[in-house]
Formats: structure tokens, sequence, C-alpha cells
């Protein structure tokens, strides 16, 4: 990296990107105390995107422009606020908060060991700071502004805090996360908790939130001890839509709203709140079963095959799912979840995407 340590700085995989971390840095930093959690983000096939700390609105805006796959704006302590800030003009598919502050700040610390211990307990970051000159000590005096006023995006958010955090104590972001944000407090964690002393597990918790949102990739939850006998169980609900027949539908809204037109997957996932990541494969799969057409794939846009009308919602969980139900009942229910099969395929046999016509969102 022959850039200044306080320019923008950009570390990328070896390989095809799976999206682009735009970070926010915080009271203080710059981007080259962002390299370890770059480095690590690169090996897992993200590029990290770190512009430089008076980059204004719209080198912010611009930084994933062009970018393939997901697109996630994360920020640290002050970059935090303003990641939240940024997020209505820059749309990303997710959103990182770490150390947020909230409320009124404490006291700050009185010389530079006070402002170690308060940042970092990672002996490696700590040997970082002491020996960076392009660090700004004392920073942490600086007053942050309250949390934005606009609500958070439409948009998965995960929030990261240490739970000893004395700069921006833990307890003022329970107040602001809401139910469905994902929450990961490190016990002992102190301010700077992308780099503190367990900043291996807070990168994985990253990468999880990544690549969730790019892939809809989860651990399933945990499941109560199957019952005694020989009968089996149903393994999911009667009617479950996945995340990636839901994300086909809605891809496919928007191609029935454009009325012939080709939409690139670009414009279909901002449309429709889809990952990007997840689409491509949504659409190639749509695109085998004859459902969709593309020159280009998704750069050159994607169009209907034919009529809406001629096209079934069974046509389509098929292309995606590969079957139009699945059930599995060796018990006494096993009529009744036959019956509930058959009912389900016929239903979506006779529905069409035209049932899509008028869906604008």
């Amino acid at each position: 990296m022959s850039a200044p340590a306080t320019t923008g700085t950009v570390w990328t995989p070896e390989g095809t990107s799976r999206g682009t971390v735009t970070v926010l840095t915080g009271r203080g930093e710059h981007p080259g105390l962002y390299a370890r959690l770059g480095r690590r983000l690169a090996a897992d096939g993200w590029t990290l995107a770190v512009p430089g700390p008076g980059a204004g609105a719209d080198e912010v805006t611009a930084a994933p422009a062009g970018a393939t796959g997901a697109r996630v704006l994360l920020g640290s302590d002050t970059g935090a606020l303003r990641a939240w800030e940024l997020a209505g003009a820059v749309r990303p598919d997710g959103l990182v908060l770490a150390g947020l502050p909230t409320g009124a700040p404490g006291e700050p610390p009185a010389d530079r060991a006070g402002e170690l211990d308060a940042r970092t307990a990672c002996p490696v970051h700590r040997g970082l700071l002491e020996s960076d000159p392009d660090f700004a000590w004392g920073a942490l005096a600086q007053v942050p502004p309250p949390p934005p006023s606009d609500p958070l995006p439409d948009a998965a958010v995960l929030w990261l805090h240490g739970d000893a955090d004395p700069v921006a104590p833990v307890a003022g972001i329970r107040s602001l996360a809401r139910p469905g944000d994902d929450v990961a407090v490190v016990v002992d964690g102190v301010h700077d908790v992308l780099n503190d002393q367990f900043h291996r597990i807070v990168a994985a918790r990253l990468v999880q939130f990544l690549e969730r949102l790019a892939k809809g990739a989860r651990f399933a939850e945990d499941a109560p001890p199957a019952a005694a006998g020989p009968a089996r169980s149903r393994r999911a609900a009667p009617l479950n839509v996945s995340a990636r027949l839901d994300h086909a539908m809605r891809a496919l809204a928007e191609l029935v709203a454009a009325d012939g037109a080709t939409v690139t997957c670009d414009a279909m996932a901002r449309a429709r709140g889809v990952p990007l990541n997840s689409l491509v494969n949504v659409m190639l799969a749509l695109r085998r079963a004859g459902l969709v057409t593309s020159r280009r794939g998704c750069e050159g846009g994607y169009r209907l095959a034919r009529p809406a009308a001629e096209i079934t919602v069974a046509d389509v969980v098929r292309a995606t799912e590969g079957s139009i139900a699945s059930v599995r009942d060796t018990g006494p229910a096993a009529p009744l979840w036959a019956d509930l099969e058959r009912t389900v395929a016929d239903f979506l046999t006779t529905r069409t995407l035209t049932a899509l016509e008028g869906d604008t969102r």
C-alpha cells in the first residue's frame, strides 16, 4: 500500500469480491489503523474501503460505486454516527455501528496511558498507536454529536460494542437498537471494539453478518429434542417461504413492472431491497428454468422470457426450490400433509406473475 495512511485506502481479495465494506473512522483515527481488519476481510473475500478522515459525503457515497456484491457501511465511534447519518444517501445493504457514542460523554482520558486503556487492551494495537505519527492523541476529548434524528435505514443493522467501554457505555445503544437488529456485545471489551483484544471474534461476527446479508447463510436455531417413537416430525412449518424464493419474486415483480424492458441486477436489487450477491444466483436459476432471458447476465440486464400471464408461481418455486413442497411425515398425519402438498401445488399452478402487476415496491 503506497498511499499515505491518512488518505483513503482499499484492501481487496485476490479473487472475486463478495462485497464491499466502507469504513468511516472515529475520533483520532485514520485508514491505516484498519489494516488488520482489511487483511482479515480480504482473506474472506471481501473488499474493505476506508476513505480519509476528511472525506465528504459525496466521497463516502461514491466509495462503493461500481462494486460487486453486497455493499455495507461500517462506522466506528463518531464514524458510526456519520454512517447512520449517511445511510439514507448511500443506501447500503447493511449498516454496522461499532462503539457508537450516545448521551453525555464521560470524563475524557487524562493522558496517553489513559487513552490507550480506554481504547484498546490489544498489545499489538496499543503498540501501533504509540508509534503512529498520524494518530491524533486527545481526540476523545472532542464532544461527539448526538445520534441522528433520522430513523435507522430499512436495512440489516449490526451493533458492535464492548461492555466495558468507558467512552460510550453500552447501555446507550440498548435503547437505540431495534428488535430485529443484531447486537453483539463483547465481554470486557473497551471502546475500539474492532481493534480491541478480542478483535478476532469481532471480525468473525462481522463476517457472519456479511455472509448472511450477501448469501443468506445462517445457522439453524436450536431445535427441541425429537419425541420418542418411530414417527418423524416435519422438518419445517407447513408453509414456509425461503429467502431465495422471496428474492426471486421481488426480482420478477420488478421485471413485470418494467413491461418488457431490460433491468440490470443492480437496479433490481436497489428497487426491491434484495442483496446483490443473492440476486445474481437467483437470476441464474430463473434463466436456467427459462423464466427470464439475458444477453450479458446481470450487467446487461434481464427481462421476462415470456408474458407474465404464462409464468406461474409454481414455475418460480420449482426454479428456486426444486419442488413445489416437501412434506416428510410417516406418522398418522401423513395423509393430511399430503393433501396440503397437493392443495399448495394446485393453488400455485393457477397463480401467475400477473398477480404482481401494479406492485411498486
